[in-house]
């Protein structure tokens, strides 16, 4: 299933990392809901103004906490 990912924060990364670091809007197909969060196959990565951010496909699983909303695309 398409989504489209809206965190309350930006994604943390270390330097040398291939997380884009401002990354607030992940859109990715939507793996798995689980007692720790959501796993999303990460494959657009957007700042919060909806500009596109490089980097490369992930799987992450993302804490609740971290969640503001999901949407679905169709």
């Amino acid at each position: 299933m398409r989504v489209r990912v809206f965190l309350r924060q930006s994604l943390f990364s270390m330097k040398g990392e291939h997380l884009p670091a401002a990354a607030v809007i992940l859109d990715g197909d939507l793996v798995e809901v689980n007692a720790l969060g959501v796993r999303v196959r990460v494959s657009k990565w957007s700042d919060e103004k909806g500009r596109e951010l490089s980097g490369e496909a992930r799987d992450l699983l993302i804490p609740e906490a971290k969640l503001d909303h999901i949407a679905y695309l169709t």
